[in-house]
């Protein structure tokens, strides 16, 4: 539930509204309901230039798009190599998406079909060990016999809810038979979209955080009232961030944990330290599986009345 708060997810379809380059090249979409009225989401993932998408929106947005979906169809047509070889930064995001489901939606996820998939055996072998058994006896693998996997769509959603591409009788306005009014074709998204971020590694330290751990920076704060800032940024990949402050053997949350695009754009911020001693920061790296991140960054400390500042040494 506090995750859910966090994000703003039971006011998501009213208060999100997604980068225009998702609204025009995220090829997902929602048609209707399963037989049990479920919604049914339609994800043409062979045709989704996903490397252009994380290079030209924040992760977080494109994960917004997502979340909370009950049925899904994943057609793979078009998939390739390409879609998991921009270093794992696309198996990542899958993986992403895929723990949040299980762990914040436990029993949401009703029914996955993956069809057109002969080829999407190496991107399922990567993502398998991390899958809950739960979620994978709710994967249906198809390969690009539309008649069988036509079978198994129509056996739980009626055909008025599909397109006629996919075996059931929804068209767009025009007849296209794809309904890409719902469900978007994709395409490779132009350089034009791509964020432009130029991080500046002027007065920063640097160091890595290995993949599977966390680390973390301990400040002293002499003077209460003063004003504890960061400002950092990753070569590739986002990093997990949170400030605490530290009273005897527990980690008092300051600034609550949560994954940043650190890698599409430097994260700054500052907090006003109330209380003297130890404040915590983390950069926690411990969800990744496949890479460490170096990282860049800045912390300084300086007090609200007589504006001296003194940078943090490691």
């Amino acid at each position: 539930m506090e995750w859910r708060h966090q994000h703003k997810i039971n006011t998501l379809l009213d208060d999100f509204t997604p980068p225009e380059v998702l609204a025009k090249y995220f090829s997902a979409g929602y048609t209707g309901v399963d037989k049990l009225n479920s919604s049914l989401l339609i994800t043409r993932f062979g045709a989704m230039d996903l490397k252009g998408m994380l290079l030209s929106a924040k992760k977080r947005d494109y994960l917004m798009t997502v979340v909370e979906v009950m049925t899904v169809i994943f057609d793979m047509a078009g998939f390739s190599m390409r879609h998991i070889t921009f270093k794992p930064v696309a198996v990542e995001t899958t993986l992403q998406l895929l723990q949040i489901s299980e762990s914040k939606y436990p029993e949401l996820l009703r029914c996955v079909f993956v069809i057109n998939a002969q080829d999407f055996a190496i991107l399922y072998s990567m993502m398998k060990p991390f899958m809950h058994e739960k979620t994978k006896n709710k994967v249906q693998i198809y390969s690009h016999d539309s008649s069988i996997w036509k079978a198994a769509l129509l056996a739980e959603i009626d055909r008025d809810q599909l397109p006629v591409c996919y075996g059931g009788t929804m068209t767009d306005p025009d007849g296209n038979l794809n309904c890409v009014t719902k469900v978007g074709m994709g395409g490779e998204v132009p350089r034009s979209y791509y964020l432009d971020a130029k991080p500046d590694p002027t007065n920063k330290k640097t160091f890595t955080v290995s993949r599977g751990s966390k680390e973390q920076l301990e400040i002293q704060i002499k003077q209460a009232g003063a004003i504890l800032k960061w400002d950092f940024y990753t070569e590739e990949g986002d990093l997990a961030f949170a400030v605490y402050r530290k009273k005897d053997d527990e980690l008092i949350p300051i600034v609550s944990h949560d994954r940043i695009d650190c890698d599409v754009s430097p994260e700054e911020g500052e907090i006003r330290c109330d209380y003297t001693g130890v404040y915590v920061v983390e950069f926690d790296n411990s969800y990744s599986y496949f890479r460490s991140k170096k990282i860049w960054f800045s912390i300084t400390v300086y007090n609200e009345r007589i504006e001296n500042t003194e940078p943090f040494q490691p």
